[in-house]
């Protein structure tokens, strides 16, 4: 994605660290929209009095490191194809700036909320078995099933509301990995906008931009739509084939 589509948000005032931990929002429910650059630059016209941008040393545009992790069967995978209500995804987290590693445990409801506890993690971690302690905890999965099942990379812009509990992502640049780095998949050309709040709400600038300019919330996993680039020919995709085709062209 040609980055000067965010030209816009040069003018958004910065905010610290701690200042967006304190809309943290690890019990909240979203929405997750795939926009196109043009639309993007237009949605964020106008929203500069709204919204802060996260400012750590002039840096505003930060590098994320995933790694999922899955059962040898892709259990987790397959429960979200099927539509089950509670799922859960396992990932281990590292903030590159700030060079700080979670292991996380990212849960679905059936009240369609995301609650997300995570624990920071070091080498040490794993070693004292407090990692693995944090895990089976709560996910309730067999831990020594668990498997690193895909690596995905991507760059991250977050905002916070200047009036509500509002956090919001946009993540360009995505790049899918199997984890032994043996396959490989881009995905350019589109932002992942992610609104999130403590609860549903009508007043959200972003929300109500994103609306006007004809973009629709989607159903985006990064885990699922890179596992389906990757491994589509020998998994069941068919549940996320619609969304593939609109993104990369392929899946038909």
């Amino acid at each position: 994605m040609n980055m000067a589509v965010l030209n816009p948000l040069a003018g958004f005032c910065g905010h610290g660290l701690a200042d967006q931990m304190r809309v943290a929002l690890m019990d909240r429910v979203d929405a997750k929209f795939v926009v196109r650059p043009g639309a993007l630059e237009q949605c964020l016209q106008g929203l500069r009095g709204a919204y802060t941008i996260l400012d750590m040393d002039g840096c505003r545009r930060f590098v994320y490191d995933t790694l999922y992790f899955d059962s040898p069967d892709r259990r987790l995978f397959l429960d979200h194809h099927n539509g089950k209500l509670n799922r859960l995804k396992v990932r281990l987290r590292h903030y590159r700036h700030s060079k700080i590693m979670f292991l996380e445990v990212k849960k679905k409801t059936n009240r369609q909320r995301t609650v997300k506890t995570r624990v920071p993690v070091t080498f040490e971690s794993f070693v004292d078995g407090s990692a693995t302690r944090f895990l089976k905890e709560q996910s309730g999965l067999p831990v020594a099933g668990m498997q690193p099942a895909l690596f995905v990379s991507y760059q991250r812009i977050t905002l916070i509301s200047t009036q509500n509990p509002e956090r919001i992502t946009i993540d360009t640049q995505l790049a899918f990995h199997s984890p032994d780095r043996t396959l490989s998949v881009d995905l350019p050309g589109v932002a992942i906008v992610e609104v999130k709040h403590d609860r549903h709400s009508g007043c959200s600038p972003m929300l109500q931009s994103l609306a006007r300019h004809g973009c629709r919330p989607v159903a985006f996993s990064k885990y699922c739509v890179g596992t389906s680039l990757l491994y589509g020919s020998q998994l069941k995709t068919n549940r996320f084939k619609p969304l593939l085709r609109s993104l990369y062209g392929i899946g038909s």
